[in-house]
């Protein structure tokens, strides 16, 4: 950037001055070097503070803390002339008041920044960190801002990193960098973004000047950290950038440094995994997770290495096959099922409850983990396992040993669906307010841990049972649970999740149809909103079916994503492939997303609107349905996402709108339009009559509503 100051009193004299468009110097640096330059050139002295650097010849004076880039365009003319008498000190004290006045704002948008971010309020942290530079560039810049000007920007591009946008972070990150050249962040973070966009040589070039910049003083701890840091930083993109044997030789140098340093292990291991070296990976992975339980990556990377081949194996020589080994074994498990390791997870929790067969908790997460597979007769078998080895034990009135007795005798003949063309036997006998409301509730705390986890294990029995179509059971347990709930404040247990469903279920075994008849299925995929329709009867293609239900356990259509490791994924991929090919098939996804996922996105930058977020998360549905027309033949009908929840409705409505308008242009999926007929007259209510437990519809809905909607020819 070309500006001209010129001085127009004898002896006249101009100063060209060039100076990129992101210098951050202010008005009065650029005061100091005119008046040297006009003292060397005109043979005059000025002192600097007795000038004042105008915009025009009548304007006033531009203020002293300004960033010239931030007031001054290509090829301005600005002037020098010397302050009136006494007016440099007004000025000079009028300045001093608004700088203090600036800073103490600025202070409080940095601050209020910075907690947006910690809370991980991006969105807030955007706006805050946005007004504090803009601010800033109003104000034409307020002293030696530069390191601070830099954070925001870094933050700025950091969030649009953080969401899969590394193409807008580059030039924020960019910005960021040239304003405090110097800081060691700034080129880490650009680092960072430029591994996300591919360019791994820019990359390391950027980490290399991270590494000049972090140097000082050798002997300061403080400094060491630092600079290994980026030295494992830099290790771990040349080796997945694809130069393994550099990336791999200075990880290898600096975890000799320090055998016990949990940055160069996790480096480490991380390499090692990518090449196979599985028992090296799991030793530093289990080294790493006592010490950082809750650290996501630390978890991925463990499970992964769980999963590898020879992974359970190497475990197990690991961990002594004894009791004491159960709670660590227990941990792991649900760390590899966490991130679709069902199976090593299955075989993990075996163990687990061989070696703590009194251990409900155990047992209760083996049997969620195998319904993941939708193998029920196993999921029974693992109930009845635990029952049969605590027999004496009892929570309330009822004993394990006589809830044993109402399982079904022949476990591995209980189907993972109700056979086709065979009657079923129906519940009957049950209360008419079975999983409803109690009226006389023992107080909190009734229960303790163990007790919790027993409860939730029968709870689960239940449930387990009526989405297997192993109807006839029912009634007996329903009467046994029954009395066993009556407890305030099971809804704010670690075991609600357990009691929601249970109670659901109750509800809907007492209406179910009686008997339910031998018909040709259409199957329901979807999340605890597939219960509610679930062994009711629908006239389809001008025949009578049974819905009959394949239940993917608090599965968000965000979990469907290809890049996801999430097990709600792998319980999908379980219960799509345990339908027969060409089948009639209604999915029943986004209540979750539209409840739990869309809003927390927004708030996270994901998407800029409710708008951006609903239409790419109908992108991903789509996407998934049109595979499984293609792999499975599927005749793909789409249900509404129900509109039960007062607070999420208006959501609820703009996700409908949108699927219904993305089907329309689908000709092999079919969206059920009866999401009118699901609310009020004035479109403002759930419809008198179709609310069941305040979370899922009433299951009459089926033949008020659904029914009309299925093809008939």
């Amino acid at each position: 950037m070309r500006f001209y100051v010129h001085h127009e009193a004898a002896p006249q004299f101009t100063l060209a001055v060039e100076w990129a468009a992101t210098d951050r110097r202010t008005v009065a640096e650029l005061r100091d070097e005119f008046a040297a330059a006009y003292a060397s050139a005109a043979g005059g002295a000025i002192a600097p503070s007795a000038l004042q650097i105008l915009p025009a010849e009548d304007a006033a004076p531009l203020a002293p803390s300004a960033c010239v880039a931030a007031v001054v365009a290509e090829g301005t003319d600005l002037f020098a002339v010397r302050a009136p008498p006494g007016g440099a000190k007004a000025a000079a004290d009028e300045e001093g008041g608004a700088q203090a006045a600036l800073r103490k704002a600025l202070a409080a948008k940095a601050k209020q920044a910075e907690k947006a971010w910690a809370e991980k309020s991006y969105r807030k942290a955007r706006a805050a960190y946005s007004e504090y530079i803009e601010m800033i560039d109003a104000s034409g810049g307020l002293g030696k801002q530069n390191d601070k000007v830099s954070l925001a920007l870094r933050r700025l591009g950091e969030i649009e990193v953080l969401n899969g946008r590394a193409e807008k972070g580059f030039p924020l990150l960019e910005r960021a960098r040239l304003a405090a050249p110097s800081s060691v962040e700034a080129h880490v973070k650009l680092a960072e973004c430029l591994v996300a966009l591919g360019d791994v040589q820019e990359a390391v070039g950027e980490l290399q000047n991270a590494l000049k910049c972090a140097g000082g003083d050798e002997s300061s701890k403080k400094v060491q950290r630092q600079q290994k840091n980026i030295k494992l930083q830099l290790g771990s993109t040349l080796f997945r950038g694809g130069e393994r044997a550099t990336g791999g030789k200075l990880l290898t140098q600096l975890l000799q440094e320090d055998m016990e340093d949990p940055a160069a292990l996790r480096a480490y291991g991380e390499a090692a995994l990518e090449l196979g070296q599985v028992d090296d990976a799991l030793k530093i992975f289990l080294r790493l997770i006592v010490a950082q339980s809750e650290d996501k990556e630390i978890r991925r990377f463990l499970a992964r290495s769980l999963m590898s081949p020879g992974g359970l194996q190497q475990l197990r020589e690991h961990l002594p096959d004894q009791e004491s080994s159960a709670p660590a074994l227990a941990f792991l498990a649900t760390v590899t099922k966490d991130h679709c390791g069902v199976d090593e997870a299955i075989d993990i929790y075996q163990q687990v409850t061989r070696l703590s067969p009194s251990n409900a908790s155990y047992a209760l997460n083996l049997t969620h983990v195998i319904e993941l597979k939708l193998d029920y007769p196993k999921a029974l078998v693992a109930v009845h396992n635990f029952l049969g080895a605590n027999p004496s034990r009892a929570l309330g009135n009822t004993s394990c040993s006589e809830f044993a007795a109402g399982l079904p005798t022949n476990l591995v003949g209980v189907p993972r669906f109700a056979p086709e063309g065979t009657p079923r036997a129906v519940p009957s006998g049950l209360p008419a307010d079975a999983g409803g409301d109690v009226d006389k509730l023992k107080p909190a705390g009734t229960y303790g841990s163990d007790e919790l986890d027993l409860l939730a294990l029968l709870y689960t029995a239940v449930k387990v049972l009526f989405v297997a179509g192993a109807l006839e059971a029912l009634p007996g347990l329903i009467k046994l649970v029954e009395p066993l709930r009556a407890v305030k404040d099971l809804h704010l247990t670690l075991v609600r999740n357990e009691n929601a469903y249970y109670c659901c279920v109750a509800q809907l075994a007492t209406s179910l149809p009686l008997p339910l008849p031998a018909l040709p299925s259409i199957y329901i995929v979807g999340d605890s909103h597939t219960l509610a329709p679930s062994w009711r009867v629908v006239r389809y293609m001008g025949t009578e079916h049974l819905l009959r239900p394949a239940l993917v356990t608090g599965c968000k259509i965000w979990h469907l994503r290809p890049e996801s490791d999430f097990f709600p994924r792998y319980n999908f991929n379980a219960a799509v492939d345990s339908i027969p090919h060409g089948s009639p098939v209604i999915f029943c996804f986004g209540e979750i997303d539209c409840r739990e996922g869309l809003l927390v996105a927004i708030e996270r930058c994901r998407y800029e609107s409710l708008e951006e977020g609903v239409n790419h998360t109908i992108s991903i549905y789509v996407k998934k349905l049109r595979e499984l027309v293609k792999q499975k033949r599927f005749r793909v009908m789409v249900h509404p996402a129900p509109p039960v929840l007062n607070e999420t409705r208006y959501i609820i409505r703009k996700f409908n709108m949108a699927l219904k308008a993305a089907l329309e242009n689908e000709p092999e999926l079919m969206y059920l339009d009866f999401f009118d007929q699901l609310l009020s007259p004035d479109g403002e209510r759930l419809r008198d009559g179709l609310a069941l437990d305040g979370t899922h519809l009433h299951p009459s809905y089926v033949k008020s509503a659904m029914e009309a909607a299925l093809p008939q020819q």
